[in-house]
């Protein structure tokens, strides 16, 4: 089999097996056997293998002699992935957890301003530049807003020169757009989050690391309280 034919049908698998999880699917958060979840999905067992060693290394499933399969509760699930963020979201979206993805956030955006400060190179500077001005005229459309938001988010720490913080800043964005809910709080806030996430970007064209993460950490205190407002 091609290889990259593989690897597309067992991430299906994976995301037919998350969304069932999910959903609910399995009585008694139990998955059936493997021969049968590869008859009913129909694919070969060796995928099937291979899938659910995906689902278990992102600490969703449990394997146990004599127990089966079973599914571990989303609390347990590893977030440090944008899919997992996302399908945790998906199945609890609460205000616990929203607040450990804005704590988690904290430790990627002020850290990922500053060394785009003194990092971003021209063509790096120029994308934030423009991701910001998408932002600030972004009109009242809170779909229109919330993209160019993620879009000016990645420009910072794809800026940052990162590998680990361009990564946890994927799931942050994912967690966020799935728990983000459309309110007219959000309409009302979007002048202050434009002076907020201003200040940030002059900061960074300016290559003061310092100004840089203060003004980060002033805007998600700002975005944590409308957040945390909206989810309770």
């Amino acid at each position: 089999m091609n290889h990259g034919y593989e690897a597309s049908l067992v991430k299906r698998v994976v995301n037919q097996l998350a969304t069932g999880i999910i959903n609910g699917d399995y009585e008694g958060n139990v998955l059936p056997p493997q021969v049968i979840l590869s008859k009913k999905i129909g694919v070969s067992r060796a995928i099937m293998r291979e899938a659910l060693s995906v689902l278990i290394s992102r600490r969703m499933l449990d394997v146990r002699p004599k127990t089966g399969t079973r599914i571990k509760p989303a609390k347990d699930w590893l977030i440090i992935d944008h899919e997992v963020a996302e399908w945790r979201m998906r199945a609890t979206p609460d205000p616990e957890y929203l607040r450990g993805l804005i704590e988690f956030r904290k430790l990627v955006d002020p850290r990922a301003s500053a060394l785009a400060a003194t990092r971003a190179n021209r063509h790096q500077r120029i994308a934030i530049a423009a991701a910001y001005q998408n932002l600030a005229h972004a009109g009242a459309d809170i779909a229109v807003q919330q993209a160019a938001e993620d879009a000016l988010q990645a420009a910072i720490v794809d800026a940052s020169g990162d590998e680990l913080l361009r990564q946890m800043g994927r799931v942050v964005r994912m967690g966020l757009r799935a728990m983000r809910p459309i309110s007219h709080m959000q309409t009302l806030s979007h002048d202050s989050n434009i002076a907020d996430y201003g200040n940030v970007v002059r900061a960074i064209e300016a290559s003061d690391a310092n100004a840089a993460k203060a003004a980060m950490i002033e805007l998600l205190s700002h975005s944590a309280d409308q957040l945390l407002g909206e989810a309770v």
